[in-house]
């Protein structure tokens, strides 16, 4: 006797999720005097995200005429703005450093690994962008206090020491 089982498995796919590219081009916060309002920055921004830079690696491009950085961010908080259909964003800046060779390029936010960092963004035709350059992101951790006190030290003008 032979029994014929029969039945549906649903087909999954593995679908592999790349992080949202984020392309900066320089110079443009410099242009805009509103860059250095908050609540111009807020109104322009499409998404407003919290987030932790997770790697910042700088590379030649094809030609080998220009250095670009790509910087990965886990966004761990959205202020404004729907959520992403995955919570990583890669940001790639014009200039950085390979080797013994830099290429600077004006008005470019600089990303540290580590670092937690609020990034207003614009969506313009499906493609994103910061906001008025390194205007359009701010650090949410200061690098190298050990505490509030040292903080409201340095504020008001004060040098901060431990011993």
């Amino acid at each position: 006797m032979a029994f014929l089982l029969t039945g549906c498995v649903p087909q999954t796919k593995n679908i592999t999720k790349t992080p949202i590219i984020v392309r900066q081009s320089g110079g443009q916060g410099l242009l805009i005097a509103e860059c250095a309002d908050k609540n111009y920055l807020t109104n322009i921004a499409s998404y407003i995200i919290e987030g932790t830079v997770t790697k910042v690696e700088s590379k030649w491009n094809d030609e080998k005429t220009s250095i670009f950085t790509y910087s990965d961010l886990s966004i761990d908080n959205y202020l404004k703005g729907d959520s992403l259909p995955d919570d990583k964003i890669q940001i790639i800046t014009p200039g950085g450093v390979v080797g013994d060779i830099g290429q600077a390029v004006e008005d470019q936010p600089i990303f540290h690994q580590g670092k937690k960092v609020k990034i207003y963004l614009q969506e313009v035709n499906g493609e994103f962008e910061i906001v008025c350059g390194r205007n359009g992101v701010e650090e949410t951790e200061k690098a190298g206090l050990a505490n509030p006190a040292s903080q409201s030290c340095i504020e008001k003008g004060g040098s901060s020491f431990a011993t």
